[in-house]
């Protein structure tokens, strides 16, 4: 068989559609899964597996006399499957709520990824063998080949990182590297008919662009590397309700008449936080900017950081964002490292989605904290309302890590029902008092610490964060 030196475009291109996929998957599946380390850990293990099972069958194809054509096959496939992603997601996303969170991320992470990375991973002997003439080149064309595709996957990982996916959202960038696959077929391997990758290109395109599912009453939407992003407007007894939601949970809720916030996360912070003249204030999660608006009412001069930059412009197009707010694009976790303001109030909300980065909520970080606090100033974490049983041993580990650093605390809640509360923990380097809202109850026990060497929030908090995040999405399914 004639080898040709333009078929490593087409390992190029498969290398950028591996990646594209990878990320796209993970992307995919956060608005019902999150984005946690055990999201992540699903994906990359499914990943590496079905590329390790796609190089041992692409080996037994390499043994083939048609290898050109099923090169051409398997690649056509898992081109057009990049468009069905979105659609899979769509339909298996719900249904997926009713399991574990471990065995739905695997289950959809299996869903999505086997079948495309399976063949993709196959591409790669049949290249080799393709471009092989005699064994002792056998070393340096696979090199070649993986290095290639290594390329083009790298390159495929910033492009989608840093533009395609924040830019133009995830069924584009499928559609966009599928396209670049199939189009390296069409020219690279240069078939007599092009046919057949011309009907294979028109069907990815169709899928890209038909198979989305719109949110209700959705005026803005837009996916990134954090998360898809949604504002939403519903109707409540005639009040006109706006959210702000990452992957499909709730963050902010503004009347839209009162520009006001609906939440009672915010009214035990009204209720407990005291008019000042011009102390400062740091928002770590600045969200829909609702809690910065309320502190600069209150006499705050408030610093509010927040890492994805869609959500401060969110924050001033769709929340009015007060002009006084200092906003600023960063990590919580950095900004307290580099901070040498003080201040005398730092509110912690960095729920990304149901979420809490657990490097936020280490005794390092506590202790960096506690360099940029006023002595008589307090510390506010949003956290979210379970304390009873498995469910509440993060709950209880973020109290140990608060007491180790020494922190005083007391905890607030509107609602007794775990499911539909939000706990608001104030804490400080004295002894806390609260006027409203002050809940007593019994946090499930353990001795364990977060700390940076070994960060055990996230783990622990893993079932409480799968209840509150099935509560959002069967909330929103079933028609609200």
């Amino acid at each position: 068989m004639k080898k040709s030196n333009s078929i490593y475009i087409i390992s190029f291109f498969e290398g950028a559609a591996v990646m594209a996929t990878e990320l796209c998957g993970s992307k995919l599946i956060s608005p019902y899964f999150g984005s946690s380390l055990y999201v992540w850990a699903s994906v990359i293990a499914i990943t590496l597996g079905s590329l390790a099972a796609g190089y041992f069958f692409g080996g037994r194809l390499s043994l083939k006399e048609n290898r050109i054509q099923i090169l051409r096959l398997i690649l056509a496939i898992s081109a057009v499957y990049m468009g069905f992603m979105p659609m899979i997601t769509n339909l298996f996303g719900p249904m997926a709520m009713g399991f574990s969170l471990l065995t739905a991320v695997v289950l959809s992470s299996t869903l999505l990824l086997v079948f495309p990375m399976f063949l993709m991973g196959a591409a790669s002997p049949i290249i080799i063998s393709i471009q092989t003439e005699n064994g002792n080149e056998s070393g340096r064309v696979s090199g070649l080949v993986y290095s290639i595709s290594t390329v083009g996957g790298i390159i495929s990982t910033f492009l989608c990182g840093f533009c395609f996916i924040p830019e133009f959202g995830i069924s584009t960038t499928l559609i966009v590297f599928g396209s670049l696959l199939l189009l390296s077929l069409l020219l690279m391997l240069q078939k007599k008919s092009p046919f057949k990758t011309l009907v294979f290109l028109l069907i990815l395109i169709i899928l890209g662009f038909t198979n989305k599912t719109p949110l209700k009453n959705c005026i803005y939407e837009k996916d990134g590397m954090l998360g898809k992003l949604n504002v939403i407007e519903d109707s409540l007894n005639g009040i006109v309700i706006r959210k702000l939601l990452v992957n499909n949970v709730v963050q902010s809720e503004m009347d839209l008449q009162t520009k006001k916030s609906v939440s009672q996360y915010v009214t035990i912070l009204d209720s407990n936080i005291v008019n000042v003249n011009q102390q400062n204030a740091l928002v770590l999660g600045l969200g829909g900017g609702l809690t910065s608006n309320l502190l600069v009412k209150k006499g705050y001069t408030v610093v509010g950081v927040e890492l994805d930059k869609r959500i401060l412009e969110i924050a001033d197009k769709y929340f009015d964002l007060d002009k006084k707010v200092i906003a600023s694009c960063d990590d919580a976790r950095h900004y307290i490292n580099i901070s040498n303001e003080k201040y005398s109030l730092i509110l912690i909300d960095v729920f990304k989605a149901e979420e809490q980065p657990s490097h936020v909520l280490t005794t390092e970080s506590l202790e960096k904290i506690k360099k940029i606090l006023d002595y008589d100033g307090q510390v506010i974490i949003n956290w979210h309302g379970y304390v009873e049983g498995e469910r509440g041993i993060g709950t209880s580990i973020l109290l140990n890590t608060l007491k180790q650093s020494g922190f005083n605390y007391k905890l607030a809640a509107v609602s007794g029902k775990e499911d539909e509360r939000n706990l608001v923990i104030f804490a400080g380097l004295m002894e806390q008092s609260l006027k409203q809202f002050e809940v007593k109850p019994e946090v499930k026990g353990t001795n364990l610490i977060n700390k940076d060497s070994r960060p055990v929030l996230e783990k622990y908090n893993a079932l409480a964060n799968q209840s509150w995040r099935k509560n959002y999405i069967l909330y929103y399914y079933s028609g609200h």
